[in-house]
């Protein structure tokens, strides 16, 4: 019995894996926004001069043609009160970019810096500049101009306020003058449609939550420790970011490992999942029947009579869920942080504005919670409804087999999305 058992679930885990391959790219909690270190550029100044190291990442220099010194002479520009410094020389450093030297018409102690690098490849393309001071600014293709001050502060040049409400560059709000209640519903909406695109683990949520029998409380706590983790994660790799600019590791690195880690802690989850569906259907012999006192004559192998759900019946059975396993999911899922949320925090820091860009990222986490939950909730509800309204008897015990189904999913996406982490890291 346990052998043949083992043998089926074995069949099952291996077409959940095709399953979660093909869904990996929509499922896997870290995989919905990979990304690699900003393009940076360092600013200080001497007297007259001031000079900018602009440095990026290998495959963003792999877009450009070398020199790339060559390629920056067009695309960073320093000027003092509205006078262009001009531009003496350019250096470039091999296999990172370049440094310009600017000489202004009078000391310097405060400048308009505006970079335009790569903006013409792609839009998306955003340049954190820094000073020693800890100042700094976020320069977009919207925005590419801002000034920095090298007495210790920092301020980019503010967007009326009715364009950076609807623009889609959250950290544009942070140099606003937006008052903060609307910024936060910004980032709230910001953030629930931001969970809707792929990825965010909502399909292998969604499977552990059937997997397990849960509930709405179970559901809405995975929402809530993936908004906390996100927050958390943000801050983190944000101000480590700031205060480690120059020796800081490269963010895509450290991408790829808390991509090994949330997918480790997938597989680890759902092979859980299928240990306890392993134990409990020698048990329970039918597979989907009670087993838990409410008496075998509401109808054997063939759930409740009454709809109550899934498997061993969401809202009577004994959730399969633990506290931990909710938290260790829920934390998977926010680990890594989306770019937006990331800069949006790093230019608050670099503004002088932090508190406020960190409740904004708390906003975004929020937003994001409320939607993974009420994919969770929905799914629940509907596998509920679904079991309620089937006629069929065959229907109803293939049914019954979701929970199982989708544990399996969980493992298998777990160990697939393990693997190409291991790969990205090796390659």
């Amino acid at each position: 019995m346990i052998g043949t058992t083992a043998r089926g679930l074995a069949r099952l885990l291996a077409a959940a894996g095709v399953v979660a391959l093909y869904l990996l790219g929509a499922a896997g909690p870290g995989w919905a926004h990979p990304f690699g270190p900003p393009l940076a550029a360092k600013a200080t100044a001497s007297g007259d001069t001031v000079e900018v190291t602009w440095s990026a990442a290998a495959d963003d220099l792999a877009r450009l043609a070398p020199p790339v010194g060559g390629y920056l002479r067009e695309h960073i520009a320093v000027s003092q009160e509205g006078r262009a410094c001009r531009l003496e020389a350019v250096r470039d450093l091999p296999a990172s970019g370049a440094v310009l030297r600017f000489r202004c018409p009078a000391a310097v102690r405060a400048v308009t810096l505006t970079i335009t690098t790569l903006t013409d490849l792609d839009p998306a393309y955003r340049t954190v500049s820094t000073t020693p001071g800890g100042g700094g600014a976020l320069h977009t293709a919207d925005s590419p101009a801002h000034v920095l001050r090298f007495d210790g502060t920092g301020s980019t040049l503010a967007p009326p306020v009715a364009s950076a409400v609807w623009t889609a560059e959250l950290s544009s709000l942070v140099g606003s003058d937006v008052v903060l209640p609307l910024a936060l519903l910004v980032a709230l909406v910001a953030g629930a449609v931001h969970a809707c695109a792929p990825g965010h683990g909502k399909t292998l949520t969604a499977g552990y939550l059937v997997g397990g029998n849960g509930r709405t409380r179970d559901a809405v706590l995975l929402g809530v420790v993936v908004a906390a983790m996100h927050t958390v994660s943000v801050a983190v790799l944000a101000v480590g970011w700031w205060l480690m600019t120059d020796s800081a590791p490269s963010l895509g690195a450290v991408t790829r490992w808390l991509q090994l880690a949330g997918a480790l802690v997938v597989l680890g989850v759902g092979v859980g999942l299928l240990r306890r569906h392993l134990r409990l259907r020698p048990t329970h012999g039918h597979g989907h029947g009670h087993g838990h006192g409410h008496g075998h004559g509401h109808g054997h192998g063939h759930g409740h009579g009454h709809g109550h759900g899934l498997g061993h019946g969401h809202g009577h059975a004994e959730s399969l869920l633990t506290w931990r396993g909710i938290v260790t999911m829920g934390a998977s899922g926010g680990l890594l942080p989306s770019p937006s949320a990331f800069l949006l925090l790093l230019t608050g820091l670099l503004t002088g504005r932090a508190g406020f860009a960190l409740a904004m990222v708390a906003a975004f986490g929020v937003g994001m919670a409320v939607t993974l939950a009420g994919v969770g909730i929905a799914v629940l509800r509907g596998g509920n409804a679904l079991m309620s309204r089937a006629r069929s008897a065959r229907l109803r015990q293939w049914i019954g087999r979701l929970p199982l189904i989708a544990a399996a999913l969980v493992a298998a996406g777990g160990l697939a999305a393990s693997a190409m982490a291991v790969a990205a890291l090796t390659g």
